[in-house]
């Protein structure tokens, strides 16, 4: 059996949740990031446990052809992204695949995902990213540390956010800094907990959670993206999970939106519909409020339960962050609505509550996988499920 630091082979078939590549070495399963199926590799035994090992690669005995040149200085170091040198179309094959084989392992469901792009937007579509710095370099974590990689642009970010990555260099910053750029505006979101006054200058919508100013903010597509509240890495991709969800969700007369946040996938819903939304994040929740006339809540999930069990809904949608929505899946199975949608970024834990759900009596109608991350193996899932 191979030992730490040993150098063994090792082909790889399959992918991991999360992106590692997969192999079997003596009936002994091989995690290997950035391993690629159809790769035969020569790697280092860095870890090993009862059941599996984790390795690195040492060298490419034989290509998959699937792999590619990726486009970037520090790809393999940084932790920015993991499968820039996957090539599409087997990138978006694979993507679906896992989706498809967690629901079913995890979750007993049987589902054929639909796959959604913007094929033009692989690359260059980041308009939100932290950002690190030690006040001599700046970029992204290195893979699984907290090791800092200066980076001077990411093929990944938008244009607008890779310029604000060279001015916010200027300021020889230390700590995590949150930017968030408008694609087609010229507003420059900057969120950190040191504001120092070259930041200031550089940057005008830069806050602080120590102050007590309002949160600057600029309005994309209707709704407002606040300062230091979530939104997703891509305001031009969320145009695709935007018009997924109003498809999947239909025309019903009233919905309850959970995890709602700024009201990102409600608040531009047709005004026939009745619209409550529940978040924890009051500065998100206010600013859905702004957005459309509507029962915006600021709540936990313990409040969600309680509108759930109290109304009578058409409509379920929820988003919920990448734990997913363990604390609330039994109501939602109890609930009398006619229909759940199910946004996730996680496929495993949406697994995890659609078993839950299913189990109460619903069954999946609908599925899509949309490309939300492109070059990195995160997804975005969107589920419809009716009685």
């Amino acid at each position: 059996m191979a030992g730490d630091n040993e150098t063994i082979e090792v082909t790889i078939t399959t992918l991991a949740h999360g992106g590692d590549g997969i192999g079997r070495v003596e009936g002994q399963v091989c995690f290997v990031p950035y391993g690629l199926p159809g790769d035969r590799l020569s790697v280092r035994v860095a870890r090993r446990a009862k059941r599996a090992m984790w390795g690195e690669i040492v060298d490419i005995i034989e290509a998959s052809p699937d792999r590619c040149a990726a486009e970037c200085p520090v790809f393999g170091r940084c932790g920015g992204c993991s499968w820039l040198h996957f090539a599409y179309p087997a990138q978006a094959e694979w993507k679906r695949q896992i989706v498809r084989e967690l629901l079913q392992r995890l979750g007993g469901v049987e589902a054929d995902p639909e796959w959604i792009e913007d094929a033009s937007l692989r690359l260059g579509y980041r308009t939100r990213a932290e950002f690190h710095g030690d006040g001599a370099v700046l970029g992204f974590y290195a893979q699984g540390s907290n090791t800092i990689v200066d980076i001077a642009r990411c093929p990944l970010c938008h244009d607008r956010l890779n310029a604000a990555l060279t001015l916010l260099r200027e300021t020889a910053i230390k700590g995590a800094v949150a930017v968030t750029v408008n694609p087609e505006g010229e507003e420059t979101l900057v969120w950190t907990r040191f504001l120092r006054r070259s930041l200031r200058d550089r940057f005008p919508l830069a806050n602080t959670p120590q102050e007590d100013r309002p949160r600057s903010r600029f309005v994309f597509d209707g709704v407002p993206i606040i300062n230091g509240t979530f939104s997703q890495s891509s305001l031009l991709l969320n145009r695709l999970l935007v018009k997924t969800v109003h498809a999947f969700v239909g025309m019903p007369t009233s919905l309850l939106d959970l995890y709602c946040g700024n009201g990102n996938l409600s608040a531009t819903l047709p005004l026939r519909t009745q619209v409550v939304g529940v978040d924890q994040n009051r500065a998100a929740v206010q600013a859905a409020r702004e957005t459309r006339n509507a029962e915006y809540r600021a709540g936990d999930e313990a409040m969600m339960r309680k509108v759930i069990q109290e109304g009578d809904w058409e409509c379920i949608l929820l988003d919920p962050p990448r734990t997913g929505a363990k604390a609330v899946a039994p109501t939602i199975a109890a609930s009398k609505a006619r229909a759940v949608i199910y946004v996730s970024c996680d496929p495993a834990t949406l697994a995890r509550d659609l078993k839950t759900i299913c189990g109460g009596g619903w069954r999946l109608v609908r599925s899509a996988v949309i490309d939300m991350f492109p070059n990195t193996p995160h997804v975005e899932s969107v589920c419809r499920l009716e009685r």
